[in-house]
């Protein structure tokens, strides 16, 4: 199948992509702000340190899970928050149109 042909049946028969996107800007934003105040209700990733149990192969075994948990909390709380940024991102540059898109390429590539 030829590219044209491809795009004409992909495409509804205009023979090439259509590059504009309805996005609800207001929806990213609420549901970075979500995220957000998810993070922020939650306080501390990290579990406070149980009582002593009276064995010490449990108290072990609690140590070991507290540590565990509070490591992959905390990873998915910069999950979260590098999730909020990404959709506020993404929101102002829909927002804001292809010249910020370009922009914002062009941060991405000379920043690293």
């Amino acid at each position: 199948m030829t590219t044209d042909r491809l795009l004409t049946s992909t495409y509804g028969g205009q023979g090439r992509a259509d590059t504009s996107y309805d996005v609800d800007t207001e929806v990213l934003r609420v549901m970075a702000s979500k995220a957000r105040r998810t993070v922020g209700e939650l306080g501390s990733s990290v579990m406070t340190t149980p009582a002593d149990a009276g064995h010490e192969w449990v108290d072990v075994a609690a140590a070991g899970f507290r540590a565990a948990w509070s490591d992959g909390l905390a990873a998915r709380v910069t999950d979260t928050e590098d999730f909020a940024d990404r959709l506020g991102t993404t929101a102002r540059i829909f927002d804001e149109g292809t010249d910020a898109a370009k922009a914002e390429i062009d941060a991405m590539i000379w920043s690293g």
